[in-house]
């Protein structure tokens, strides 16, 4: 099962579409970067129809997104979805899908379940859905200061546990291709071999505390280090990472 960025749209309007999602893409740019994209329509009941397909998919691809599904197709519209090149997304049989993730991840939604949304910036025209795949459980909204989102079972490859609001306590391992994303600090007591993203919404001051540094990247705010940029000396060791000078930094701890 292969995970998914979900598009669920709000409006027909192309241009406040693409404007919201450059925004949205702009807090965290290698979360999107050529993230394949299913379209949800269901938002949009019978005004569906005034959308253009082709038009659309040129203004995702111009976001570096990548469309490749629409979800909710009513049936009129599935020829002009097939024909600008999308799959129609049909929704897995009750009782087919697996369930599972670590408490409160935020692997995004697998159908059921609406992940972290961007809320529109103007009018409400499109919320972008962090990837999703049926291993998925979603953290629920939290008041800021709620206390940290404590994650005590390994985040697999593919899912991404997401505290909003909040920071969060990782005690098992995070393996590659599992993200990590906390609004305030993450704080990991065993290796990282994932993503972690601290500060998602823009906490300068946000760290990363790791155990084991063996990430595919680490970033705070809308900085980071990939994989093969993390110095040596501090490959497999005990470290935090921080924002200084508009830069990630790492330190041994």
């Amino acid at each position: 099962m292969a995970s998914l960025t979900v598009l669920r749209l709000r409006s027909t309007d192309l241009a406040l579409i693409e404007r919201q999602l450059r925004v949205k893409i702009a807090q965290l740019p290698h979360l999107f970067l050529d993230a394949p994209v299913l379209v949800d329509l269901g938002a949009l009941g019978d005004g569906a129809a005034a959308l253009v397909f082709g038009d659309l998919v040129r203004a995702l691809r111009s976001c570096k997104l990548v469309p490749v599904a629409v979800a909710n197709v009513p049936d009129g519209l599935r020829g002009a979805v097939t024909d600008a090149g999308l799959g129609v997304w049909q929704p897995p049989a009750l009782g087919r899908t697996r369930g599972g993730g670590s408490p409160d991840a935020a692997d995004a939604p697998a159908a059921e379940t609406p992940a972290p949304e961007a809320q529109a910036t103007e009018t409400a025209s499109a919320d972008v859905a962090l990837p999703t795949g049926p291993s998925a459980a979603v953290a629920p909204p939290r008041a800021p200061h709620a206390g940290p989102m404590v994650v005590s079972k390994p985040v697999r490859g593919g899912q991404i546990v997401y505290a909003q609001n909040n920071d969060l306590v990782v005690l098992a391992p995070v393996n590659s291709g599992a993200q990590v994303i906390a609004d305030g600090h993450v704080h990991i007591y065993a290796p990282l071999r994932g993503r972690a993203v601290a500060g998602a919404q823009g906490l300068a001051g946000a760290r990363i505390f790791c155990q084991k540094l063996e990430a595919e990247l680490v970033a705070i705010s809308g900085a980071y280090i990939m994989a093969e940029e993390i110095p040596a000396q501090f490959h497999g060791r005990a470290v935090q990472i921080f924002l200084e000078g508009g830069e990630c930094r790492i330190a041994a701890l």
